[in-house]
């Protein structure tokens, strides 16, 4: 038997104490597999591939998932970029 289960609980891991160069990934419970997407903050633009981050910015990752027809989504919380170099620093 397969359950399955909207999209939930999204974390980033690690979630908490960012240094230089930590690569922070977006995790989520549900069932299929969420899909995930990092976007920016100030306009919700969605940043391609995920991986490299531009602007100096607040960035969200968005799952989401599709149980019977229903799309689900979940939001993580916010973390910061301060600088191009792609140093996420803190998360709010």
């Amino acid at each position: 038997m397969v359950i399955l289960g909207p999209v939930s609980r999204v974390w980033l891991d690690p979630d908490s104490g960012f240094s230089p160069g930590t690569p922070v990934t977006c995790k989520a419970d549900g069932f299929p597999r969420p899909t995930f997407q990092w976007m920016q903050a100030s306009d919700n633009e969605t940043v391609i591939g995920g991986a490299t981050f531009v602007y100096a910015d607040g960035y969200i990752c968005r799952a989401e998932n599709t149980v019977r027809g229903h799309k689900y989504i979940a939001m993580s919380s916010e973390v910061k970029l301060v600088s191009a170099t792609g140093t996420l620093i803190s998360r709010s």
